[in-house]
């Protein structure tokens, strides 16, 4: 009997009992404000299962509470806790997510069952105006590359490239603000890992979704009574026995980097997020302290796509506002080369692409002993791939990543099917 189940007996019994009659629409009414107290977020409940909200946040006792909406950005609530109310609530967020909170240790960082990121603060210890959570809601459903073109982030050729990119094993790191989409972007372009291949994803709440068979997940886990912590770095470590070809961490932020970064001098092919507005900004991070990554080692990071929050129209969007390749140091200067491949001009609201003098691709053409005719009939193969996916609406990510695999077994057959498929006008943009 699910726990579903068990509440409503439980209804009937306690009315039963009590020799209470009500009507159907009493009964679940009852079982309603049960449920939410029970299985749910209580109060919470309804905003919680709204999927247009992103972020919710409490900063306070009988302070209002804010949510973040996808259409509407920042929205005043009518939902306030008062001080014994919200202090039970996030005593509770924590011990549903199997961690501790108290006066002694009033700060804990937790996931929900249902995946969703929170952020706890306890009493007036550290947050004056009392008991404060911030939840960044999970997402069930991925956003694929095609979500991710449609919405204007990426462009159809920016997305054929990283396609390329990753298919031949060059390594990446997505950078940019707070709620830029870094984590999403991430997670969409690694729809693009061949299907066979080992992935290791290390994080410190799971938030990437694959649907690849060969994936292994592994999260941090804080040292709550016997046992030791588990960070990044000692998950990253033992990454590195498991042969994986595909590593990806959730955030560099410490001496993980530097271990992530041996990793792709060895051979490995990796992707992270880092916090930062610019290629410059990144590898000043990289260089200094607390990651402290070698000039000589950050050679091997392939591409940088920074991302930024803008407003066009008084609508707030999401750009890849440049796409960099690492071209090593230097000789004159010592410093990093770098050069740019793609970049977002806001007045346009449209990318401008210098890909013919692309180091990747002609690495990737190099490597294959490809000729320039062929390596451009590739990316125009992944264009009519991504295109296709756009004009059937093929936004769920299993039944996307299923058309990439079957790509990866037989493009040519793929190809003339998209091409027997397409609408005249479609083929001819192609």
């Amino acid at each position: 009997m699910n726990t579903e189940a068990v509440i409503k007996l439980e209804v009937r019994t306690l009315l039963q009992e009590y020799g209470v009659v009500v009507d159907m629409q009493e009964f679940y009414k009852l079982f309603y404000y049960l449920d939410r107290r029970f299985r749910g977020y209580e109060r919470l409940d309804p905003v919680m299962k709204d999927p247009f909200v992103e972020d919710i946040s409490c900063d306070g006792y009988e302070m209002p509470l804010f949510v973040y909406h996808s259409e509407y950005t920042d929205i005043k609530t009518n939902v306030e806790f008062d001080r014994e109310e919200l202090d039970d609530f996030v005593v509770r967020l924590a011990q549903r997510s199997g961690r501790s909170i108290s006066i002694g240790e009033p700060i804990a960082n937790a996931m929900l069952p249902d995946g969703s990121r929170s952020e706890l603060a306890l009493g007036e210890e550290v947050t004056p105006h009392g008991s404060a959570f911030t939840i960044r809601k999970y997402s069930e459903e991925p956003m694929t590359p095609v979500a991710l073109i449609d919405n204007g982030t990426y462009s159809l050729d920016h997305m054929a490239y990283l396609w390329l990119a990753i298919e031949n094993n060059k390594s990446l790191i997505f950078a940019g603000g707070t709620a830029s989409g870094k984590t999403t972007s991430m997670n969409a372009v690694s729809m693009f890992i061949p299907p066979r291949s080992k992935v290791l994803t290390i994080e410190d709440t799971q938030e990437i979704r694959l649907h690849h068979e060969n994936w292994l997940s592994a999260v941090t886990r804080e040292n709550v009574g016997e046992g030791s912590s588990v960070d990044m770095y000692d998950l990253l470590r033992s990454a590195l026995r498991h042969r994986p070809e595909y590593i990806i961490v959730g955030e560099v932020r410490g001496k993980e980097a530097m271990t992530l970064f041996q990793a792709m001098n060895t051979g490995h092919t990796t992707y992270s997020t880092m916090h930062a507005d610019s290629i410059q900004t990144v590898i000043n991070r990289l260089e200094n302290d607390p990651i402290n990554v070698p000039r000589a080692m950050i050679q091997s990071l392939d591409i940088l796509s920074i991302q930024r929050i803008s407003h066009i129209g008084g609508e707030r969007v999401r750009r890849t506002r440049n796409v960099s390749e690492i071209i090593g140091i230097d000789q004159r200067s010592g410093d990093l080369d770098y050069q740019s491949v793609f970049s977002w001009e806001p007045g346009e609201d449209a990318f401008r692409n210098s890909i013919a003098q692309s180091h990747v691709l002609q690495s990737i053409q190099d490597e294959h002993g490809w000729s320039r005719i062929r390596l451009r009939q590739e990316l125009r193969n992944r264009m009519r791939v991504l295109r296709y996916a756009q004009e059937k609406q093929i936004t769920d990510y299993q039944t996307f990543t299923a058309m990439i695999n079957e790509y990866y077994t037989d493009p040519d057959a793929v190809i003339d099917r998209i091409e027997g498929d397409l609408d005249p006008d479609v083929q001819t943009a192609t």
